[in-house]
Parts: C-alpha cells; sequence; structure tokens
C-alpha cells in the first residue's frame, strides 16, 4: 500500500480566518482546522469579522472518538437509582 494519496477535501468547508478568529476556531472543541494552501501568500476578508484579513482554511468536524466524555457519576443517574 503507497502512503502517496490525494483525498479531495471538501471545498464547502474552505473559509478564510484573520488569526483573531481562527483561535477562537482553535479553541473550540470538536473542530479540526487545517490551512488550505500553506504557501497562499495574498490575504483575503475574514469570512465571520469581515473586518481583518486571513488566510484559507479547511474546517471539519472531529471523529466521535476525539470527544471528551465524562467519566463518573452524570446528574440523571441520581434520579434513576
Amino acid at each position: 500500500m503507497s502512503r502517496n494519496f490525494t483525498r479531495q477535501p471538501d471545498e464547502s468547508t474552505l473559509t478564510t480566518l484573520c488569526p483573531h478568529c481562527l483561535s477562537a476556531f482553535r479553541n473550540a472543541r470538536g473542530i479540526r482546522v487545517r490551512r488550505a494552501d500553506p504557501y497562499q501568500l495574498t490575504k483575503e476578508p475574514c469570512t465571520y469579522c469581515q473586518t481583518r484579513f486571513g488566510y484559507d482554511y479547511y474546517i471539519q468536524p472531529t471523529s466521535p472518538k476525539a470527544t471528551y466524555f465524562k467519566k463518573g457519576r452524570f446528574d440523571d443517574e441520581i434520579d434513576c437509582a
């Protein structure tokens, strides 16, 4: 099996983000942010704030395995028992 494969990213998740909005997405759980073109030189207006300029990113949800699950007793277990 070759490691060289081409996976076509979903173009609907392509979003332009300034550094301020990018940090908000990177701090969110369950979201994966990936730069579309690492060699992009021209900045474009941010899709969210529309005041600052930034680069293109792909925003994708992470796999269900990576989500956080609380271990231990939940509040609704007290009512059921």
